[in-house]
């Protein structure tokens, strides 16, 4: 998007990419100070909070969770959690799927010992669906997209409705003291990058598309969903949002004990829009 808004023009820095499938191993490379931002999920980012590493979240993003879904086989009866009790579910560990499990469980009056968790990547997770060797997957566009056109997989439910998510921008420390000026005009031209892209679905299914060799129907399924709106500073509803991600968490066991979530936030970035 970035690119395909204009974005990366007159750049007063150089940018160097690095390209992830999910984002813990993201999070960890800006913890080892090998980058120094990124985005992810609040559900990794907490996983990475509790876990110590020295990063902080610099902005937000509210993100609507029809992206992010629990899908089943064409052929499973399944409806709802309940039909899985007893089942093989995979997720990617401290992911935004294995938030969604947690919540869908936690509506149902259900527990994650209920289920048989089954911690996979998500190229193994995909292919263990299409070959039955389990009954759920829980993950994100455009892997889910990909599952219900290529697979004819199955959304069961997703996250809309059932738990708010944000999208945080972490960053190490270091770079929080030493490139305050790149990261503040960098997220700049994110967040404007994000309102052309709402605007321009076709344009950016296309541009996303070419960038990572995806199919464009699955590109044109992922932009349809994938909604995110940025805010211009970290706010006390976002975090609110994350905290009970937070706690999800600590009471289901994956993370030891509650964290204070706001404390691993820096509200002193204003980005302007």
């Amino acid at each position: 998007m970035l690119r395909a808004s204009g974005q990366l023009a007159n750049l007063p820095y150089r940018i160097q990419w690095a390209s992830f499938p999910v984002g813990a191993p993201l999070v960890s490379a800006i913890a080892s100070g090998a980058l120094d931002f990124g985005y992810v999920g609040d559900a990794t980012a907490t996983f990475a909070f509790a876990s110590g590493s020295p990063i902080k979240a610099i902005t937000v993003w509210t993100v609507d969770g029809q992206s992010n879904a629990l899908l089943v086989p064409q052929s499973s009866k399944a409806q709802t959690m309940r039909d899985l009790i007893g089942r093989r579910v995979a997720f990617v560990k401290g992911s935004p799927g294995h938030l969604l499990i947690l919540a869908a469980l936690q509506r149902e009056g259900l527990t994650a010992k209920q289920i048989v968790g089954v911690p996979l990547s998500a190229a193994n997770a995909r292919t263990a669906l299409a070959s039955g060797s389990i009954d759920a997957w829980a993950i994100w566009d455009p892997y889910a997209a990909m599952a219900e056109l290529e697979d004819h997989a199955r959304i069961m439910l997703t996250a809309h409705g059932l738990v708010d998510e944000v999208e945080c921008g972490v960053a190490s420390e270091k770079a929080i003291a030493t490139k305050r000026a790149e990261l503040t005009d960098f997220m700049s031209r994110v967040g404007k990058a994000l309102v052309w892209g709402v605007n321009h679905l076709d344009e950016r299914s296309r541009a996303f598309a070419q960038d990572t060799g995806t199919p464009l129907d699955v590109a044109r399924r992922t932009a349809s969903r994938m909604l995110m709106t940025p805010l211009p500073s970290v706010t006390d509803k976002a975090i609110a949002i994350h905290q009970h991600v937070g706690d999800l968490y600590q009471e289901a066991g994956v993370i030891p004990t509650r964290i204070d979530v706001a404390r691993f936030y820096d509200r002193s970035f204003v980005i302007a829009g």
